[in-house]
């Protein structure tokens, strides 16, 4: 008898145990800066007066998130048809890999075969987004200017909303 006290008190303590264990609050997923359509949108049209202000030529501009998917593209007033696929590839090269198109560049150069990984592209216009402590938010892309303009342009649009990618 005593021995049966015993496992129905063991039983009935396994069972309290589990039953706190399921009645716990489930654990929150870390959360992660993610970047908005009206960032994306302010930094190009940053790009867009940037390029004006300079007298520039037209150029498309493409914003990409940290997973690589287009949020936002503009091209101004123009430009040519090949200009928008430019932008977006060096923008996606940029998100993917997080690393300026520029430098992307040089991988290839060094492995050729590099240059057939889809989603890259080795040209200068496109830059990796970050938060102020590192964190990947995605990648902006600039066509339509000479490559040093179209990085700077990338840039410009990055330093319009450097405040806001504070953490």
């Amino acid at each position: 008898m005593q021995s049966k006290i015993r496992t129905l008190v063991m039983l009935l303590s396994a069972g309290a145990m589990v039953s706190i264990a399921v009645a716990a609050p489930p654990s929150k997923l870390p959360s992660k800066p993610t970047l908005s359509m009206a960032l994306a949108q302010k930094m190009a049209m940053a790009c867009v007066n940037h390029q004006r202000d300079n007298n520039g030529p037209p150029v498309d501009i493409a914003i990409y998130d940290d997973g690589a998917k287009l949020i936002y593209f503009v091209g101004m007033d123009g430009t040519s048809s090949g200009t928008g696929p430019t932008a977006m590839a060096k923008a996606e090269s940029a998100a993917r890999f997080r690393f300026p198109s520029a430098e992307i560049g040089g991988w290839v150069k060094g492995n050729p075969a590099v240059g057939h990984v889809p989603g890259l592209l080795g040209v200068r216009g496109g830059l990796p987004i970050f938060t102020s402590s590192g964190k990947p938010l995605g990648g902006i892309g600039v066509s339509g200017a000479p490559a040093d303009v179209d990085e700077k342009c990338a840039q410009a649009g990055i330093d319009a909303v450097s405040a806001e990618l504070q953490e």
